[in-house]
């Protein structure tokens, strides 16, 4: 592709994952709301968070085996028009029930939507420069934790749930005039695709042991992360002493680190190799998910600095991580599978945050109790991971080829 368009192309992808991302994380600030609204439990809101990520996770799955045999562009806007209407239809939910259903239907098409990005990115970009062109589109990421998530608490807390969803949905008509507009058709990949039986192409992208370490990076990464930040909302107001109004502070101030950090990361990862990046952020961050899970009665300063680390070591490793994911496919192969790579990504997501409403209670006076084995359950992933990366090799390099 042309340098020229290649900006246009990564900032519109950025768009859409800001409210992909702004969609699935404006929830989370909102879980008082949610609980009190629909007098659900810690568990109940859980199933809520992972209904998404589930469905999109099985979706995903299922695209494995066709999504290739389609121009990418086709499939970015079918997904979009779905995820657009999917999240209308949550902000126009009037029962715990309905809404459960809308986020469903909602991941449906947000399950092909990340990995069809993904595979855009992995065929427009050259590897050398493709994580400099991730941080790009983790822009987006940084965007919904700056705006979206406090403008969304904000506006929640002085009218309705409801009111941000169906902003997310009025956002997403313009972005989906951008994708018209900016996005070319990206069919290469369509011929040889189509040459091989759908579940050929599925056995050629699971037989490989190198795609099949890429999976499980995705797995431990998500359960590195997912584990815990469902349920840092409740547990900073009802055992820290945080401000529910004060909530989205943590949001806006570590969107605002990583959205230097990203972008560092990306070049760093570009120049260093994406491995020595990933490993040291793993590292990184184990420390505050132990501050996190443990802290006692704070000042929100200290609330702030502990995620600001989070997001900037957490969330920026998705960066290198995604990279090298990225490049263990083929041009025919990968968006069959990144798909299965989003498949497992949902479902890890899914069942980290259901596995953390699991292992924590509620204590008296509302409190969160055994948040503390979640947080050592998401080091244990992140430490795990690092191993895991370190044996991905980029399709065409002089390591041995999956």
């Amino acid at each position: 592709m042309d340098k020229l368009k290649e900006k246009p192309l990564l900032y519109i992808l950025a768009f859409i994952q800001f409210t992909h991302v702004m969609d699935f994380m404006v929830m989370m600030p909102l879980s008082t709301l949610f609980m009190s609204a629909f007098a659900i439990t810690n568990t109940q809101f859980g199933l809520l968070v992972a209904s998404y990520n589930i469905s999109a996770g099985v979706i995903s799955l299922v695209g494995s085996f066709f999504v290739d045999r389609f121009d990418r562009r086709k499939v970015v806007i079918v997904c979009y028009t779905g995820f657009i209407l999917g999240t209308l239809a949550c902000g126009l939910a009037p029962s715990y029930e309905l809404l459960l259903a809308a986020r469903i239907f909602t991941g449906l098409f947000g399950g092909v939507l990340s990995s069809s990005m993904l595979s855009i990115v992995g065929d427009a970009i050259p590897f050398e420069r493709r994580a400099s062109a991730m941080s790009i589109v983790y822009m987006g990421f940084s965007a919904a934790a700056i705006i979206g998530v406090p403008a969304g608490s904000i506006i929640a807390a002085h009218s309705s749930w409801h009111i941000p969803f169906l902003i997310i949905a009025g956002i997403g008509v313009p972005i989906f005039f951008g994708i018209l507009r900016f996005m070319p058709r990206m069919g290469g990949h369509v011929i040889e695709a189509r040459k091989r039986n759908p579940f050929q192409q599925f056995w050629e992208i699971l037989n490989s042991g190198n795609r099949l370490r890429g999976l499980s990076l995705m797995a431990l990464l998500m359960i590195g992360h997912f584990s815990i930040i469902p349920y840092i909302p409740n547990y900073m107001v009802h055992n820290v002493g945080i401000e529910e109004s004060q909530i989205g502070y943590i949001y806006l101030v570590g969107g605002l680190v990583s959205v230097i950090a990203m972008r560092l990361v990306g070049f760093l990862s570009d120049k260093a190799g994406s491995f020595k990046v990933f490993a040291g952020l793993s590292v990184l961050a184990c420390i505050p998910i132990f501050f996190i899970t443990n802290l006692p009665v704070v000042s929100l300063t200290v609330v702030l600095v502990l995620a600001a680390a989070l997001f900037v070591f957490g969330g920026s490793r998705g960066v290198p991580a995604n990279t090298l994911i990225t490049s263990a496919a083929l041009p025919h192969q990968r968006g069959g599978f990144l798909s299965l790579n989003a498949g497992v990504q949902q479902l890890a997501s899914g069942f980290a945050s259901f596995l953390g409403g699991l292992l924590i209670a509620e204590g008296p006076n509302s409190t969160v109790v055994n948040y503390h084995h979640v947080g050592y359950l998401a080091i244990a992933a992140s430490l795990i991971a690092i191993p895991v990366a370190m044996s991905i090799k980029p399709v065409g390099s002089t390591a041995p080829k999956g």
